[in-house]
């Protein structure tokens, strides 16, 4: 019996095999500002799911409006003037280049795409918005 062999193995039991880091879709973090018109992160879930979005795999990770204090920090390191909010999404990198074009081009709803990464810590970094606490 060989000693370096997981508990589950030696008693005969499959493990299931962890997908590579590799192997897992990749995907872009974009951060983007938000019109003073959405008050909510449900109001910019509505938007993210109405017509020209909703043809993509989005996922909200952060939303901070434009009354929050977060979004006030975030507005003074980037030195902005306007009332705007504050959010980073998920999209797969497949989709990214179309999801960029539909926010580039105006017609997103009053959403503005202000920087992208592969990586949330360098959007949140460059957005000036906090890491949220765990719950």
């Amino acid at each position: 019996m060989r000693p370096y062999l997981h508990e589950a193995e030696r008693n005969g039991q499959n493990m299931a095999a962890k997908v590579s880091k590799a192997k897992r879709p990749k995907r872009r973090w974009v951060g983007i500002a938000l019109p003073s018109s959405i008050q909510s992160s449900a109001d910019l879930a509505n938007v993210l799911e109405a017509s020209p979005y909703s043809v993509y795999r989005i996922k909200l990770y952060d939303c901070h409006v434009g009354a929050t204090e977060e979004a006030l920090t975030a507005r003074s390191i980037q030195k902005r003037t306007d009332d705007v909010g504050f959010a980073i999404i998920c999209v797969l990198l497949s989709q990214y280049q179309e999801v960029r074009n539909v926010l580039d081009s105006g017609d997103g709803h009053g959403l503005t795409s202000i920087t992208s990464s592969g990586k949330i810590r360098l959007v949140r970094e460059r957005l000036g918005i906090p890491k949220p606490s765990r719950r």
